[in-house]
C-alpha cells in the first residue's frame, strides 16, 4: 500500500460537508437554492459514507500491519476515546449548565454515562441504566445537541467485527476476500430490515451490521489493491465524470439526494462510484501541503451540532454570515480538541507502537 495518499485532506472534506448540510437544514440556509443542481450536488457526497469507506480501507490496514489485536485496538481506542469523551462531557455540562438535563440518581447517572462514553449510544446508556436525564424545555430546546454520535456506535461495532473477518483472510486470501463479499451482500439486505430512515432499531440500526457494506468497499480495494489499484491510481477524473454524471441523472428525482440508511438500489449504485471517487482521489492528488499534519475532521464532526444547536437555541438562523460564524466557532473548537486532546493522544498512539514494534524485534532477536 502507498502511504503518500490524500485520505486525511478527503476526511476534512468528509466532515465539513456533514457540517455544511446540517447547516443548511438546522439554520433553514437551502429556501434559496434548495431546488438547484448545485444544492442536489452537495448532498450527492454523503459525508458519512466518505468516513465508513475511509474507515474500511485504512482501518484494515491498521489491522494488517498491527504486531497483535491487542496494538490494533489500542490503537483504535487512543485514535476516538479521548476526544469523544471530552466531547461528551461539554455536552452533558451544558445540558445541566442551562436545564436541558437532571440527575435524579448519581449513581445510575454514572451508570448511564459510562456506557454511553463506551459505545457513544445514548440509547444503548438509557437502557442499560435505566434512566433517561434529557428533557426538552433546556437552552437548546432539543433533547440533545448532538445527532451525529450514532455513526461512532457504527464505527466502533466495525473495528470489533473487523479482526474476525481479517483473520479468516489471513489463514486464506481467497476466503476472506470471499467473506467480505458476502458479509457485505447481506449487511445490505440486513439495511432493509433495519435502515435509520423508517425501520429502526436502537439497538440493530446502529451497529455495523446494516453499514457493513459501505465500509467493504474500503474492505475489499485494500486486500485486493496490488489487483484493483490500478483501476483508482491517478484516475479521479474518470470516477468523478462518472459520479457528476450519476448526479445528473437522478438530479430532479426521487434519488436526488444519496441516502446511506435505506441501501436503495440507486443509492447503492452511486455510493459504490462514490467509493471509487474517494480512492482514485486519494491516490490521484499528491499529498497536500496545506493541513502540515493537523487533522480537524475528527473535531469538526463532534462539535459542529453543538454550535448549531447553540445558534438555533439564541434564534440565530436564515443567515449565511451567521453560517460563517457557525464555521469558524466548529474549526476553534475542533483546533482545541487537536491541540489539546487528540494530538497528544496520537503521540501517545506513535509511542506505543515504535514500544511494540521495538519489544518484537527483541523477542525475534532472541528467538
Amino acid at each position: 500500500m502507498n502511504h503518500r495518499n490524500n485520505f486525511d485532506l478527503l476526511r476534512l472534506f468528509a466532515a465539513c460537508q456533514v457540517m455544511v448540510t446540517h447547516a443548511c437544514m438546522w439554520l433553514h440556509l437551502g429556501e434559496g437554492w434548495s431546488g438547484t443542481f448545485a444544492y442536489r450536488l452537495l448532498f450527492s457526497f454523503p459525508g458519512v459514507a466518505i468516513f465508513f469507506v475511509i474507515s474500511g480501507y485504512l482501518v484494515t490496514d491498521s489491522y494488517l500491519r498491527s504486531a497483535s489485536s491487542g496494538s490494533y485496538f489500542v490503537k483504535r481506542a487512543l485514535r476516538i476515546f479521548p476526544a469523544l469523551f471530552v466531547n461528551i462531557v461539554v455536552m452533558e455540562l451544558a445540558l445541566l449548565a442551562t436545564g436541558g438535563s437532571v440527575i435524579v440518581s448519581a449513581a445510575k447517572y454514572l451508570g448511564y454515562l459510562s456506557t454511553y462514553m463506551l459505545t457513544g449510544a445514548r440509547p444503548w446508556g438509557i437502557y442499560a441504566s435505566s434512566v433517561d436525564p434529557y428533557i426538552s424545555a433546556g437552552f437548546f430546546k432539543a433533547v440533545y445537541p448532538s445527532g451525529v454520535l450514532w455513526t461512532l456506535t457504527v464505527e466502533l461495532t466495525f473495528y470489533l467485527a473487523l479482526p474476525v473477518v481479517l483473520e479468516a483472510y489471513r489463514r486464506t486470501k481467497r476466503g476472506g476476500i470471499v467473506l467480505v463479499a458476502v458479509l457485505g451482500v447481506a449487511s445490505w439486505f440486513m439495511a432493509q430490515r433495519y435502515n435509520l430512515t423508517d425501520k429502526y432499531d436502537q439497538f440493530v440500526s446502529v451497529t455495523v451490521g446494516p453499514s457493513f457494506w459501505i465500509f467493504s468497499f474500503g474492505v475489499l480495494a485494500r486486500l485486493c489493491w496490488n489487483r484493483v489499484g490500478v483501476l483508482f491510481t491517478s484516475k479521479a477524473g474518470w470516477w468523478l465524470a462518472a459520479h457528476l454524471g450519476l448526479a445528473w441523472l437522478t438530479a430532479t428525482g426521487p434519488y436526488a439526494f444519496v441516502s446511506i440508511n435505506n441501501a436503495a438500489p440507486w443509492d447503492t449504485l452511486r455510493i459504490a462510484v462514490l467509493a471509487g471517487l474517494v480512492l482514485s482521489a486519494a491516490y490521484t492528488f499528491p499529498r497536500p501541503q496545506l493541513l502540515r499534519g493537523q487533522d480537524l475532521s475528527y473535531g469538526i464532526y463532534l462539535y459542529h451540532m453543538l454550535v448549531l444547536h447553540s445558534f438555533v437555541a439564541m434564534g440565530w438562523i436564515g443567515s449565511w454570515s451567521l453560517w460563517m460564524l457557525a464555521a469558524a466557532a466548529t474549526v476553534i473548537l475542533a483546533a482545541t480538541s487537536w491541540l489539546l486532546i487528540e494530538k497528544p493522544a496520537m503521540r501517545l498512539r506513535t509511542a506505543f507502537v515504535a514500544r511494540s514494534a521495538s519489544k518484537d524485534a527483541s523477542a525475534a532477536g532472541a528467538a
